[in-house]
């Protein structure tokens, strides 16, 4: 089995990782945004993984309980926490990421409560006073799961887990660097499955695979036969599938900006600020998604900027219908795309891949358009 192969493995929610994790007797929680501090749960020696809902084809306790207008992101993981596709959790944590996570965690803790949950306040805001209030909400947390799980989260073991979770982003950064070559030597389909993968299974054993997945790939010739080189931008974006449609048109995804993508990892937490500070100051300072008020400008800059680092030749923004916070994005983001004279496409879609055949003949169109620039 390659690499690769076993990176696939991690697609299901529950994974052969996490069924390890659990034989030996630990916790897993599943947590809803990259906002909340996965270092204090790992350093608690419990599993955090982000929730999905892989596998969801219809919702019709979601439609039943969350409005019309609710994304089908929260729609799905209504109906499969409903259906008790989540029990294998020890435990759920969500954050005021946007209006319908917040509702999709109100009904789930009404409808099928994790045995433990927990709410962490995110500030929307940047400066010295959100950041302290931040930390005051982190220490809350860690304090929450000290006493609810009979843990103690010392600031060794913070330390220790901030520098297993750096060594993560470091080396997703290295692979990211790698596909900057003319001819790349992996595939944005396959990206989608490492980055799933570092949010599923136990960070040492990721840092282990990824490892040996850039000495698998190192000097090995790089994909070369695409079209046009694609940056892939936009909402919650977890569907391997979806890249794949666009990889087998011609556009080779060589960069992203979604939550699972560079702002998840782009930077690393400090390692000489005492721990609870430092994480309080890289997740409120770090690249920014739209639920932070006031920074459109940094996260359209850092969007620019990957653009020109990768050489990117046109950008593809998605959007999960009925996403507010990255309709209004997408708007900003189009109209610095057009004064630079940077070609995108804009698509809407569901979280459960449908519409395949419209969404194929728009990517084979714009694939034409880029070809004859």
């Amino acid at each position: 089995m390659t690499i690769l192969e076993k990176f696939y493995q991690s697609i299901p929610l529950e994974n052969p990782w996490i069924e390890s994790w659990k034989k030996e007797g630990k916790k897993v929680l599943g947590t809803f945004c990259s906002y909340i501090p996965d270092e204090i749960i790992y350093a608690a020696d419990i599993l955090p993984i982000r929730i999905r809902a892989k596998g969801c084809a219809e919702t019709p306790m979601g439609d039943a309980y969350l409005t019309q207008t609710a994304c089908s992101f929260t729609r799905c993981c209504l109906e499969m926490a409903n259906r008790k596709q989540y029990n294998f959790l020890d435990g759920m944590i969500s954050c005021n990421s946007c209006d319908q996570i917040r509702r999709l965690f109100d009904n789930i803790r009404f409808k099928a409560p994790p045995p433990f949950h927990h709410f962490l306040s995110v500030p929307g805001n940047v400066n010295e006073t959100t950041i302290d209030w931040f930390k005051h909400e982190l220490t809350k947390f860690k304090e929450t799961l000290e006493e609810n799980f009979s843990v103690d989260i010392s600031d060794n073991k913070l330390r220790d887990a901030i520098k297993i979770y750096n060594k993560s982003r470091t080396l997703l950064k290295e692979l990211y660097m790698l596909r900057k070559n003319t001819a790349p030597p992996i595939s944005g389909t396959d990206m989608m499955n490492i980055l799933l993968t570092n949010v599923s299974i136990p960070k040492e054993q990721f840092n282990e695979l990824l490892s040996q997945q850039l000495q698998e790939i190192d000097g090995k010739e790089g994909i070369s036969d695409y079209k046009a080189r694609i940056m892939l931008a936009g909402s919650m974006l977890d569907d391997p599938d979806y890249v794949k449609i666009i990889e087998e048109l011609g556009g080779l995804v060589v960069t992203d900006a979604y939550c699972l993508g560079p702002r998840y990892f782009w930077d690393n937490v400090d390692e000489t600020k005492n721990p609870m500070d430092a994480l309080a100051n890289y997740y409120m300072s770090r690249v920014s998604c739209p639920r932070m008020a006031g920074r459109q400008s940094n996260r359209v800059e850092h969007i620019v900027d990957l653009i020109k680092e990768f050489n990117v030749d046109g950008v593809i923004l998605q959007r999960m219908k009925f996403c507010a916070l990255w309709w209004g994005e997408i708007f900003i983001i189009r109209k610095k795309l057009k004064e630079l004279n940077i070609p995108f496409l804009d698509l809407e879609r569901e979280y459960v891949m449908s519409g395949v055949g419209a969404m194929k003949t728009r990517v084979q169109g714009f694939m034409e358009v880029l070809e004859a620039r």
